[in-house]
């Protein structure tokens, strides 16, 4: 988690297919947790804008794309449904960054978190989106 949340923020030499990958060995291993409600009142959250600026510096080349194929948009593509790779990359670096903010208060509270917010928000995203990264390699 930890690892996947510093490679939304700061890139390094990844490249996107590497995210990709990262991404999927994420999701996979959330979905072997237990299904859980953390017990926190308040769940501590970044702003969205702040970050989604500092991954779009951070991964550039992400945009707009087809979620079915991966295939980045052109000006006149207009399929069924389209996808943002930095909204998608924002959210799943949201949930995450609440799940880190949670390791000082109760681990179960991180573990319930990250299931939680994988089943009702970011495994979709995650899903969508490596397809995107491995389109751009």
């Amino acid at each position: 988690m930890r690892r996947v949340h510093a490679a939304l923020i700061d890139r390094g030499n990844l490249t996107p297919g590497a995210l990709a990958d990262l991404l999927s060995d994420l999701r996979r291993e959330v979905q072997e947790l237990p299904f859980g409600a953390p017990n926190a009142d308040a769940l501590p959250r970044e702003t969205y804008r702040d970050l989604r600026a500092r991954i779009a510096r951070a991964w550039p080349e992400p945009g707009f794309y087809d979620p079915a194929t991966g295939r980045a948009l052109g000006h006149c593509d207009l399929p069924a449904e389209i996808g943002d790779a930095l909204d998608d990359l924002t959210d799943l670096a949201l949930d995450l960054g609440t799940a880190l903010a949670l390791t000082d208060t109760d681990a179960a509270d991180v573990l319930a978190w990250l299931r939680l917010s994988h089943d009702i928000h970011w495994g979709d995203h995650v899903q969508d989106v490596t397809r995107h990264l491995r389109w751009l390699g």
